[in-house]
């Protein structure tokens, strides 16, 4: 068996309603496996779903229900990169809706608390061009975004704000 590194998101109790819904937003995505606990303990009872195994357009995750002691910060998020801004609005909407909440460029915080990064492909093109001013453009645009907009990235990056 070889090792493979898999996040593991730690929620209250609610870890197979937040599984649910990730594979709902995300395309190609499934839950693999719930494992029920058997025997009472802080977070839960017997039966109760302790860990969920989940994926991501084929990244594997697991949400535990660890109970309240640990809440989630800002030191860990998750970015996704979107080929277009279509993609962005989706995926930002899908993600804030029912409690979540936008931060600042590029990132949110969900309804359960987890962070995300939802970024454009062409952001990464244009902060990466070895035209330094360019560059040095477009990341000032996005610290002045909550959302990313690529029309905005873009007249940054061409010099036409």
């Amino acid at each position: 068996m070889r090792n493979v590194i898999t996040p593991c998101l730690w929620f209250v109790d609610n870890a197979a309603e937040a599984a649910e819904f990730y594979t709902s937003v995300f395309p190609d995505s499934k839950i693999v496996h719930q494992m029920l606990s058997q025997d009472d303990w802080p977070g839960g009872k017997a039966g109760d779903v302790l860990l969920v195994e989940f994926e991501l357009q084929g990244q594997a995750y697991q949400a535990l229900n660890g109970g309240p002691n640990d809440p989630f910060n800002e030191r860990v998020s998750l970015s996704v990169l979107c080929k277009d801004q279509t993609e962005v609005d989706r995926y930002w909407e899908e993600l804030i809706a029912d409690g979540g909440e936008p931060i600042m460029c590029g990132w949110l915080k969900d309804k359960y608390g987890v962070r995300w990064q939802i970024v454009p492909e062409a952001f990464f093109r244009m902060v990466k061009d070895t035209d330094l001013e360019k560059s040095r453009r477009v990341m000032q645009a996005m610290t002045q975004l909550v959302k990313l907009d690529v029309a905005k990235l873009t007249q940054a990056y061409q010099g036409k704000q």
